[in-house]
């Protein structure tokens, strides 16, 4: 069991009363922001949604802990730990702050939580329909490009949000992954859920067959001279169409890896940037 998860069971269990996913959101979101240990390791991160700060990953795990048995969900959606579930607690700052956060906002007015974090972060209600008190930003036009290596997808969708993304446009050539939000039907998915279109290019990707042995950046950058030789020469009318959508609307090539300069974007990025005279920005 994750760390984060077992924080998640150690507050609804010190609680002890059914708690709705508002709620439960709203304390997560103030224990990673609010309190010393940020819930631990790897907590979960959020993103603006339509009843403010919200987290992606925290709901597919409420359902996977539900699943195993660990958590019991009413009709209504409430969530309360399952009776005789046996799990590890987190580590001791996590449960110092656990309990101080059920003393300070476990009374059970979820309105006046809500209020409290709308409030205190205001940056999370730009998606809101119940509060908005910021307005959501637009991104000037450049040839944006951006990796999610390292990052949850609700962190990944966060720095979108924050830096006036509207498009996705995927540039793997097979858009699975493990990591959960970032397979194409998923990620497609959730994107929608914020706003922001999802367009995927798998022409302009690089097969897996391709990718063997890349030890070192020359490697990489042999792979990437090939790349443009072929693939990108082959697929101009892609680059043209990707130089259109750029101008259109403020849209980030999107991939794995955090480092453009180990990314074939970084190769498409300079194609378009060629055509447009939009400068490149990587997020």
């Amino acid at each position: 069991m994750l760390h984060r998860q077992k924080a998640i069971l150690q507050l609804l269990q010190s609680v002890g009363r059914l708690v709705s996913p508002a709620e439960l959101t709203a304390w997560a979101f103030l224990l990673r922001h609010e309190f010393p240990s940020a819930g631990g390791s790897a907590f979960y991160d959020f993103v603006p949604y339509t009843n403010g700060a919200a987290s992606f990953a925290l709901d597919q795990e409420l359902g996977k802990l539900t699943d195993q048995g660990f958590l019991v969900r009413d009709e209504e959606g409430g969530f309360t730990v399952a009776a005789g579930a046996e799990f590890q607690s987190p580590d001791d700052a996590v449960q110092k702050d656990l309990s101080r956060l059920v003393e300070r906002f476990g009374d059970g007015d979820t309105e006046k939580l809500l209020d409290y974090v709308d409030n205190a972060f205001p940056a999370y209600t730009v998606g809101s329909n119940r509060k908005r008190l910021a307005q959501r930003l637009t991104a000037d036009p450049a040839v944006y490009t951006a990796g999610y290596e390292g990052l949850s997808i609700d962190a990944f969708l966060n720095h979108l949000v924050e830096n006036g993304i509207r498009r996705v446009i995927d540039v793997r050539n097979n858009p699975n992954a493990r990591r959960y939000g970032f397979h194409r039907s998923t990620l497609q998915r959730l994107t929608g859920q914020l706003e922001i279109e999802y367009l995927h290019l798998p022409e302009l990707g690089i097969k897996a067959d391709q990718r063997q042995h890349l030890d070192t950046i020359d490697d990489r950058k042999a792979l990437f001279d090939r790349y443009e030789k072929s693939t990108l020469e082959e697929n101009t009318a892609a680059i043209d169409r990707v130089a259109e959508l750029m101008l259109q609307l403020p849209s980030v090539l999107v991939c794995l890896e955090a480092d453009p300069v180990c990314c074939h974007r970084s190769r498409i990025a300079k194609r378009v940037a060629e055509r447009t005279s939009l400068p490149i920005q990587n997020l």
